[in-house]
Formats: structure tokens, sequence, C-alpha cells
């Protein structure tokens, strides 16, 4: 009978969370550290949730290929009979992964609203359309003036908040350290240490740079310095 059922794959998906060890996570990590990609994502792999969820951003795993379940559910007998009755879902249009594009989505809405003062108007009869504001940071506004001096604003005015705020944006107590022994009595080339090593991070989408510093900022408790780049990005 089980070899009759239809499996999606999100019942894949949640099979795979249920019925995966924690205690063999790091072997799973190591068995699929080429589908990881890097160190830096593979330290911030803690559950297997994340480690399904790292696999779906890096466009490893998703409804049309799901062999990276095998690996996770190499000791959970069900997940492999259901695997081997999995039928990928036919597409009449090019594949997209919607796991991940969702997930970027719910990023961007839940993220930072810049220059939200600005009021779009409503559009005017026998008038052509004209852009109207946004209210995230698109990729061409965070120009090289912009960048500098935001960067330079966070340098001067994060403070001791900096290691919260590289936890915020996925950097390593390790790294951390090291950037501590470097600039032992200057704290500003510490924090802008830190946010080069954010910017140069290949895990970073880098589209997304903007809004996850934001976030981050938000995130360590700092809404007043996130105000203070929103401000900057709307001049």
């Amino acid at each position: 009978m089980t070899a009759e059922m239809h499996w999606s794959y999100d019942i894949l998906k949640q099979m795979a969370i249920e019925g995966a060890s924690k205690s063999d996570l790091e072997d799973m990590k190591e068995l699929l550290s080429n589908e990881i990609g890097s160190a830096r994502k593979m330290d911030r792999i803690h559950t297997i949730q994340d480690l399904i969820d790292c696999l779906e951003r890096g466009d490893q795993i998703n409804e049309e290929n799901v062999d990276a379940f095998r690996t996770i559910g190499r000791q959970n007998p069900p997940l492999l009979q259901a695997l081997d009755s999995y039928q990928k879902v036919p597409f009449t249009r090019p594949f997209v992964n919607q796991y991940r594009e969702q997930r970027l989505a719910d990023q961007l809405r839940q993220q930072l609203h810049i220059s939200a003062s600005h009021h779009i108007a409503p559009p005017q009869a026998a008038v052509a359309p004209q852009p109207q504001p946004q209210n995230y940071v698109v990729t061409a506004q965070f120009t090289a003036e912009k960048r500098a001096a935001i960067f330079k604003k966070i340098s001067q005015e994060c403070g001791r908040s900096w290691r919260e705020l590289g936890r915020k944006l996925g950097i390593g107590e390790g790294i951390m350290d090291d950037i501590e022994t470097t600039y032992p009595r200057d704290l500003k080339s510490r924090i802008l240490r830190l946010l080069q090593i954010f910017e140069e991070d290949e895990c970073n989408d880098p589209r997304q740079l903007l809004l996850q510093l934001c976030q981050g900022l938000a995130d360590c408790g700092r809404k007043d310095l996130r105000k203070k780049v929103e401000q900057i990005m709307s001049h």
C-alpha cells in the first residue's frame, strides 16, 4: 500500500526532520559537505531543520531533486521507502524552487522598510505611469558613496554592540576573536573589519546585504542605528 501512495515534497521534508537523530547531524553535514558549500554554512547548521533549509537555499534539494533526503534518511527506513515511491510533480514551465523563493520573499517583507515616509501617488488618468518610491532598498541605490557612509556611521556608533551585531550577521565567534586580537585597542577598526567580512561572505546574496545589515542592527537592539542607516539611504 505504501508504494501506491503519492508522497509530497512537504511530507518527505517533515519525515526527514522528525525521523533524523540530532546525534547523527555532524555525520550528515560531512556527507553533504559539497552540497552545503562552505565551512561558514556548516557552522550555522545546528539542527536537521537548519540542514534542510541550507540545502534549499542553495537549490541542492527541491521538488525536482530529493537525493539529499537519502543521505539524511539513511537510518530512517520509512523515509527511504517513501523516497522510492516519490513521484516528481510534472512542470509545464521552467522549474522554480518555490521554497527558496518564498524564503527570500518572506525575508524581504519582514525586514526593513526604507523611505517608508514617502507616499505613493495614485495613477492619474491619461498620464504615463511614473516609477514609484519603494519600501525597500534596491541594489542600484546602494552606491559606493552610501556604502562608505553607512559603514562609517556604524563603525562610529555601534560600540560594544559589535559582537552581538556579528552574531546576528552569522559571523562566528572565532572570527570575531581574531578581529579583536588584530585590533585590540581600535574598536572602530574592529567594526569595519566585521562589516567587510560580512560583505565578502560568499554565503550572502549581494542583493540582500543591506537588508540583512539593517535587520541585524534591529535584532541586536540598535534600532536607533538602523534608523540612521535608513536615513542615509533615503537621501
